[in-house]
């Protein structure tokens, strides 16, 4: 039985859900880590990644994790904790370039991913959400057409407040425009979350608030 190292110990001694001391701990011995065996020191690197993104330090997760990744693969590392590590780490950048609003490298990233293991519901989740915030044409066109609509609203009913009483009877065809604008804008709006709610349930079972706080559980 090897005798493990002070440094090692005391990191894993604070529990498995001490994120935010691990993470404090690692900062704190820089030097003493990187004189660890190579087993010992990429486990506490592993671990480290993973606690970055429980306490939301997405920009640190990211300006470290390839050098981690690098090492995954080079090393032929397949699991961490029952996980695949490589999937694991790489499904978490992408989480994190989307909380960066990095949304297209979040999405390249996602396409990986769901190459490697099409069946994921996370991932094809997160792909979608990548996809709402990038918007394709469609939905381009549906909410530029809802903000004319507004706009026109607007025009029609600031014109009724400042127009005598007595032109009311020639705004009667406006009020009636207005309100055929107003339902325009609440359905087609309506239209287009229900579409993006059933493409995402359809692919992974939940709905965007369950999605987001499975993914980010911070």
């Amino acid at each position: 039985m090897r005798r493990l190292n002070p440094v090692y110990q005391g990191y894993f001694s604070l529990g498995d859900t001490a994120y935010r001391e691990k993470v404090r701990y690692f900062e704190e011995h820089p030097e003493d880590i990187d004189f660890l065996n190579f087993d010992d020191r990429i486990e506490l690197e592993m671990d480290y990644m993973l606690c970055l993104f429980e306490i939301g330090r997405y920009e640190r997760f990211l300006r470290c994790v390839d050098k981690v990744i690098e090492e995954v693969i080079s090393e032929n590392i397949f699991s961490y904790r029952d996980e695949n590590i490589f999937e694991e780490l790489l499904f978490r950048k992408a989480a994190s370039l989307y909380q960066m609003k990095k949304f297209e490298e979040s999405k390249a990233l996602l396409k990986q991913l769901i190459k490697i293991n099409p069946h994921n519901t996370l991932f094809l989740g997160l792909y979608a959400m990548c996809n709402r915030q990038i918007h394709d044409d469609m939905i381009v066109t549906v909410r530029a057409t809802a903000m004319a609509a507004f706009l026109i609203v607007l025009g029609i009913t600031i014109a009724r407040i400042f127009l005598d009483p007595f032109l009311d009877t020639y705004m009667q065809p406006f009020i009636l425009l207005r309100t055929l604008l107003i339902l325009y804008i609440f359905m087609s709006l309506c239209a287009l979350e229900l579409v993006f709610q059933y493409r995402l349930y359809k692919e992974t079972g939940m709905v965007s608030s369950r999605l987001i706080k499975k993914i980010f559980n911070n």
